[in-house]
């Protein structure tokens, strides 16, 4: 698939006590995750970390060309920057990026100035103290508010270095075990401080391609969660099976959490529609929770994204919402193609019996499938829960992550059309 063709009007705004400078770029790179906006910048002579994006638009398509208007606020390396003046005299519609620029994030350490350098010498410590020192300067691959991710570069070969908020420290906790006990569950690590948030990884393989070998994918994830059963007990996990699903299930469906009515919330039909389905969706939960399948080890985020692979087998990344849960919640074939590609049925289809092969001395495999159907459905009210109950009550700014539920929910919707349900005006 080839990458569509973009233009982005890239504004860098950098500030230093009452003074700032703003200068304008334009690119055919992506920037909204904060990749490529120190590269941008070097290549326009300037010089500096991300700290913020502070905004992002996308102005529709010109000549079959993307166009997007971002706004990134960075922390300058001393002496690269020219242009200082007064903030005040930045011209007007800066005026709200500068103040937004001078409320930073409290919560999120890599949004504060100096930052950087601190992470990069703890970076270049733990390499220096494995011979493997840095080669060249980090590039940053992810930089908002619930992480920060580099790929460093070595004479070996590059290292990942990662850094996620105080929510999220468990990653840093579980990822070393699961590295060390389940292979193929989590990068190598090459150094873990929960104290920060950091970790430091090696290097696992390339992102999985947009036509992954689903079946080889879906039989190693069965494995690994087979495997990962008996290590639960000793890593304090929340547990977030179909019991805990059908405790939110009220809260779920309300028009609050639906956002009945408001910009990019269900409208009225489609929340009527959806809060039908709760007898059904009540009575599934209940059958995936009283099934002979032991509860394992959930990633939370399971998609292609958060998988890489080297020499046929895979690696998977990304613990953030680690937990426990009922197996079957948790994978969806469907996820691991890219979200531009609309899956063949037929390959979802054998991708879901090797998988469910994995499972099949504990019940017919007629009954798995039954089961696994439900938990497709089911498994979208476990991954918009991990916003509702998770993101969206943790994060500084919330508007960013307002609706990233609703997708979700709505896939229940056309998932529960696919089951046969049906649902009364």
């Amino acid at each position: 698939m080839s990458t569509p063709l973009r233009e982005t009007t890239l504004h860098l705004l950098f500030t230093r006590r009452a003074q700032a400078a703003l200068h304008t770029l334009t690119t055919d790179h992506t920037t909204y995750f904060g990749a490529n906006v120190t590269e941008v910048a070097v290549g326009a002579g300037l010089a500096g970390w991300p700290l913020r994006r502070l905004h992002f638009k996308t102005l529709g398509e010109e000549g079959g060309v993307r166009q997007t208007e971002s706004v990134w606020h960075l922390d300058a390396w001393p002496g690269t920057v020219p242009d200082w003046q007064p903030g005040a005299e930045l011209p007007q519609h800066a005026q709200p990026w500068l103040q937004t620029a001078r409320a930073p994030l409290r919560s999120v350490p890599w949004m504060q100035p100096g930052w950087f350098a601190d992470a990069l010498a703890w970076v270049d410590a733990e390499l220096a103290a494995q011979d493997r020192p840095r080669t060249d300067e980090p590039v940053v691959l992810k930089h908002w508010q619930i992480s920060a991710l580099w790929r460093v570069p070595t004479g070996s070969g590059p290292v990942y270095f990662k850094a996620v908020p105080a929510f999220f420290r468990r990653e840093v906790e579980v990822t070393p075990v699961l590295a060390r006990d389940l292979p193929g569950a989590a990068p190598p690590v090459l150094a873990a401080d929960t104290a920060r948030g950091f970790l430091l990884l090696d290097d696992a393989g390339r992102e999985v391609s947009e036509a992954p070998d689903l079946n080889a994918l879906m039989t190693q994830v069965a494995r690994l969660q087979r495997a990962s059963s008996p290590l639960l007990s000793t890593l304090s996990l929340r547990t977030r099976g179909p019991e805990y699903v059908r405790s939110w299930l009220n809260r779920l469906l309300s028009e609050k959490v639906l956002l009945t009515g408001q910009e990019g919330g269900f409208t009225p039909d489609e929340t009527l529609r959806l809060r039908a389905l709760q007898p059904h969706l009540d009575a599934t939960l209940t059958r995936l929770s009283e099934d002979p399948l032991p509860r394992t080890l959930g990633h939370g985020d399971l998609h292609g994204g958060n998988v890489t692979t080297r020499n046929g087998g895979f690696t998977l990344l990304d613990w953030s919402d680690v937990c426990a849960t009922h197996p079957f919640l948790d994978v969806n074939p469907a996820y691991f193609f890219p979200w531009q590609v609309d899956p063949p049925p037929e390959a979802l289809a054998a991708a879901r019996d090797v998988y469910l092969q994995e499972w099949a001395d504990l019940a017919p495999l007629d009954d798995l499938r039954s089961l696994y159907a439900d938990a497709l459905v089911c498994g979208e009210l476990f991954r918009a829960l991990g916003y509702v109950d998770g993101l969206q009550a943790e994060v500084e700014d919330k508007a960013e992550w307002s609706t990233a539920h609703l997708d979700h929910l709505r896939r229940v919707l056309r998932l529960s059309e696919g089951q046969g349900w049906t649902w009364v005006p």
